[in-house]
């Protein structure tokens, strides 16, 4: 069987599998602008964010980086791809940076902060060794944190920060989700600040209304990061009108041994407050200090909105007034172009003389930008928790969010979370339901089903369903663009399949002309010149054939619209990277691996026949019962004009079965057994039912999902 023909097909597909990697694209994203959830005067601070180096490996990464900057002038021929501007739109896998600190940071607490990463990552500073790794976390779009040991830095000198992304948990958990490829995003600041042993931890605000008068409740804490604590602490909370402070309180917390984090709760009264209003959205600044007795000091300054916001019979009462919602959407894709632009103030500007009052952010917790543009200008935003189209089996904890759903939440613009996209209506997801309508109050919380089925665990008016572009209830309607029509991604498809449909009809009338040819003429060792000829055609429909199919599965690969529907965000990015890619590559690559099966096919048949012919020749004298296929090609042709995808494809599986007892007759008339033949399919399938078992719940999943 392994002959010289074969290792020929091997040689092949390894050339076009070393072709395709060499080759390899990745989708490129865009530069994003950012916001800064929060200001301090006391710490050092340095903006990590601008020109990152990627590569494909940590190894990589540390060996190009570690040299000395003098030979590592170009970059470009050492790494896999070109810098990156960070934060982006792109997704990334390992990434490294270059920075140097002061000397008088040695003596603060050094805090490194990313914002915005979507995936798994682990942090490393001056090497890549588990001695190294300075943190690890799972992103979902807030802002993750840890402190880094004084020692770790090299002061007055360049050290390297190494970042290696993963898929998110969102990515590897929906339905037939997967770990590949193993790359994140960035899409918010990466900030260093150099605070005192004892710094204010980002606070959580209430506010709860008793007539006009409002009660402000900050709950925050002070986090200790040295050995020894210089205590008592006095902590200062301000609400400020922009000309005076109008309230304010101090507190004092002693030192508690074996206690690094203490919490605190400030509680401000502001009679005859100022809504924050869609009309007049005003802001109070809220400042927050802690000192000791040593002069060292903390502070935290952020804008703070009063509002209140409920569900009363399925509307939205904003400040005690029902608001009608006039809401549209707003895709990643959307999203990421005017950040990059800058045009993120305009857009909400321009979309409220419109008379749009709510911006629903598909598939993405909004970055601090939007939210303090939105805060100042008076547009409400719905926000999107990452849980969408995962079986109930492996749904999150949502208290997993309670950190990016806190921060997001100082922000009076913010009105409603969407805590769970296309979930199942069993007992866990009803459990999922109601523990993250409990994380995201005050704010509203909805569910976006793809049933009409109401979801348990949440009201009637909370459980929405998408009919077209549009979600509707008593409250209102958010709009999102109309659903894109299907395009063909393979610019070329029309001409390759119209000219490889005449090459089929072509070679099946040279076929149908040649001599007909025997079965024993198979080991004839001179043949005639008619019989080489027709062995010549009859390997060339071969090939044609295989050809024709590798052809429509990579028309069906560039044919996928994973943004078909515009409410699901697209979580599989594995998807995008394929189509990233030459179609003249996979096409090649598909092509020579379907041969290289056939071959396999036929040659471990061919030794339980009589004579135990030549795998080669087998192929071509079974070929003439796949004459059939030049229907097919013509089917693909035809796409162009209207004819269905899947009308090529079930034809070709219908005739493949019409055939199948005419090929056995064959195979027994021989003297052979047609089960030899069935080997190698029957090792595909038995993958393939290997790969199924293990989404066992996914296929539950789809049951539900489907109504049945």
């Amino acid at each position: 069987m392994f002959n010289r023909r074969l290792m020929i097909f091997i040689a092949l597909l390894a050339l076009t599998l070393g072709t395709l990697w060499w080759y390899w694209q990745n989708p490129t994203g865009e530069s994003l602008q950012t916001g800064h959830s929060t200001l301090s005067a006391a710490r050092y601070s340095q903006n990590l964010n601008g020109s990152w180096n990627q590569f494909s490996s940590l190894r990589q990464a540390w060996t190009t980086e570690s040299q000395p900057p003098k030979v590592n002038r170009d970059l470009s021929l050492l790494t896999d791809r070109p810098p990156v501007t960070l934060p982006s739109s792109e997704r990334i896998s390992v990434v490294a940076k270059r920075f140097q600190i002061p000397g008088e940071w040695s003596s603060r607490t050094i805090l490194l902060t990313f914002n915005g990463v979507q995936g798994h990552a682990n942090v490393y500073l001056n090497g890549i060794a588990s001695s190294q790794k300075i943190g690890e976390f799972e992103g979902s779009g807030g802002a993750d944190g840890f402190e880094i040991p004084a020692k770790a830095f090299h002061y007055g000198e360049d050290n390297i920060l190494v970042v290696e992304l993963a898929g998110s948990t969102a990515q590897h958990t929906m339905f037939l989700g997967s770990n590949w490829p193993k790359s994140g995003k960035i899409t918010g600041d990466i900030l260093l600040d150099a605070a005192v042993e004892t710094t204010l931890m980002p606070p959580q605000v209430n506010v709860s209304w008793i007539g006009t008068t409002a009660q402000i409740t900050i709950k925050t804490s002070i986090q200790h990061h040295g050995f020894s604590q210089e205590g008592p602490w006095t902590i200062h909370g301000v609400l400020s009108d922009g000309s005076a402070g109008i309230a304010e309180q101090t507190l004092t917390l002693n030192a508690q041994e074996g206690i690094d984090n203490q919490p605190v709760i400030l509680t401000l009264t502001v009679p005859d407050a100022r809504r924050w209003t869609i009309q007049v959205p005003f802001l109070y600044q809220l400042y927050l200090t802690v000192t000791n007795s040593k002069g060292d000091i903390d502070d935290l300054v952020l804008p703070l909105g009063l509002r209140s916001i409920a569900l009363t019979s399925g509307k939205w009462v904003l400040n005690d007034q029902v608001i009608p919602i006039k809401g549209e959407a707003l895709t990643v894709q959307e999203e990421s172009r005017l950040r990059h632009a800058g045009q993120a103030e305009s857009w909400l500007k321009s979309k409220q003389q419109k008379g749009i009052n709510l911006i629903y952010f598909i598939g993405q917790v909004p970055d601090e930008l939007w939210l303090q543009v939105a805060d100042r200008v008076g547009m409400g935003v719905w926000a999107e928790l990452p849980v969408e189209l995962i079986p109930s089996t492996r749904l999150p904890q949502p208290n997993v969010f309670r950190k990016a759903v806190a921060g997001k939440m100082l922000h009076p613009s913010l009105w409603a979370w969407t805590v769970g996209k296309g979930l199942d209506a069993d007992a866990l997801a009803q459990t999922y339901f109601r523990k993250a309508v409990n994380e995201v109050q005050p704010d509203l919380a909805y569910a976006i089903k793809t049933t009409p089925a109401v979801l348990s665990g949440l009201s009637a008016e909370q459980s929405l369903y998408v009919r077209g572009n549009k979600l509707q209830g008593v409250w209102g309607e958010v709009t999102t663009e109309s659903l894109p029509t299907s395009s063909v991604q393979w610019v070329q498809e029309p001409f390759v399949a119209g000219t490889w449909s005449l090459l089929m009809i072509f070679l099946v009338w040279m076929n149908i002309r040649s001599v007909t040819w025997r079965y024993k003429e198979i080991s004839e060792r001179k043949p005639k010149r008619r019989l080489r000829s027709a062995w010549f055609w009859n390997g060339l429909l071969v090939l044609a054939r295989q050809g024709m199919l590798a052809g429509l599965v990579t028309s069906g690969i560039f044919r996928i619209q994973v943004h078909s529907n515009p409410w699901l965000s697209h979580l599989w990015p594995g998807i995008d990277l394929i189509q990233a890619q030459s179609p003249w590559l996979i096409w090649a690559m598909l092509s020579v691996l379907l041969m290289l099966i056939r071959l396999l096919q036929v040659g471990v048949g061919a030794p339980h026949l009589q004579g135990a012919p030549h795998s080669v020749g087998l192929v071509c004298w079974l070929e003439r019962r796949y004459y059939f296929a030049v229907f097919i090609s013509i089917g693909w042709a035809l796409l162009p004009w209207g004819v269905p995808f899947y009308i090529p494809i079930l034809g070709y599986i219908f005739l493949v079965l019409l055939f199948l007892p005419i090929r056995i007759h064959d195979i027994r008339r021989i003297g052979g057994h047609y089960r030899a033949f069935l080997w190698v399919p029957g090792i595909v399938a038995g993958a393939l039912f290997i790969w199924a078992s293990f989404h066992y719940s996914d296929w539950i999943y789809l049951w539900h999902m489907v109504g049945f």
